[in-house]
């Protein structure tokens, strides 16, 4: 095995051994010269496997960070790792055999980004949003896919220090963040190369931090930057209240009056005319009725579909 392996994937797992073997495998098919695949188990003891057929390739090192939660399991990887570039891989996510050697052909980027194909259960799929034309509409809109969808030069990870153990949510944004300001260099590939599967249960990262505000605060900090920078167009502005509003809508099923703070902080007399897929009555809901009695009318419709209609449209 070449010491220096041009690629480092590393694979963060706490107990999801089947999730795992399938993410192992995606991560052996990739069609490259060198590699080496470092998994980080993330559980508060040492997991001991049997049975380690795929694990006992010569590519394979094991690692263990009882600290919780995925950032400080990457980089724990990330410490180890010695290639030229970095694939951080979820347990439960899949690698198309040409992703890194598609996106690797960006030699002069720091981090390469995708979109992402998601999986339900059920086996259907969704293809995630994409938006190439404008790196900071995209950050601020979530539409650069997702942590496994992304490929990272070492360099520009140890320059900025890797991942913040604060961020239980939307940790490959704040990452993109803090390389932006240090004018790392982003590109895009709209190959649609990772697979994100759907779980009924369980992640790495803990529910401490896994909270609405928390992707609203990081948006908060994004837009002020912008403003300071002179970099704050009216296109943005846009992707940012969109985000904001979505999010908002969530935040009001845990904190109403939190929600409702916020939205006329940011929306009242704004003009903004929400558009809510799935919901076609919405924004006239919202004209008449305004934010916090919209929601009030959405919390009904869920208790009705959900106890008495079931067959009533999801899609909110």
């Amino acid at each position: 095995m070449n010491p220096h392996p041009l690629v480092s994937i590393i694979i963060p797992f706490v107990h999801e051994i089947d999730y795992l073997r399938e993410a192992v495998q995606s991560a052996l098919d990739q069609r490259l010269e060198s590699c080496q695949i470092l998994l980080v188990c993330n559980a508060p003891e040492m997991i001991h496997i049997e049975e380690k057929n795929p694990f006992d390739h010569t590519s394979i090192i094991w690692l263990h960070e009882p600290a919780p939660g995925a950032p400080h399991a990457r980089n724990m990887g990330l410490a180890h790792a010695t290639g030229e570039w970095i694939q951080f891989l979820d347990v439960d996510d899949l690698l198309l055999p040409d992703k890194i050697a598609t996106q690797i052909k960006y030699s002069d980027a720091d981090v390469i980004v995708s979109p992402i194909t998601y999986r339900y259960i059920s086996g259907k799929e969704k293809r995630s949003a994409s938006n190439p034309s404008d790196t900071w509409y995209s950050l601020l809109a979530s539409e650069m896919g997702s942590t496994s969808s992304m490929l990272w030069r070492r360099t520009i990870l140890q320059q900025v220090g890797g991942w913040n153990p604060e961020f239980a949510s939307v940790q490959e944004y704040e990452l993109l963040f803090r390389i932006l300001k240090e004018k790392g260099r982003i590109t895009f590939d709209d190959n649609y190369l990772t697979v994100v599967r759907q779980r009924r249960s369980g992640s790495i990262t803990t529910s401490r931090l896994n909270h609405p505000m928390t992707g609203i605060r990081l948006r908060e900090d994004i837009w002020k930057y912008l403003q300071s920078e002179g970099l704050d167009t009216e296109h943005r502005l846009e992707a940012f209240r969109v985000y904001i509003f979505k999010n908002l809508r969530g935040l009001y099923r845990l904190d109403p009056a939190q929600a409702t703070q916020l939205h006329n902080t940011y929306f009242l007399n704004s003009g903004f005319r929400p558009s809510i897929k799935g919901v076609p009555g919405y924004h006239g809901l919202y004209k008449i009725f305004g934010f916090h009695r919209t929601e009030l009318i959405m919390q009904q419709y869920r208790r009705l579909r959900d106890v008495i209609l079931p067959w009533l449209p999801k899609n909110e």
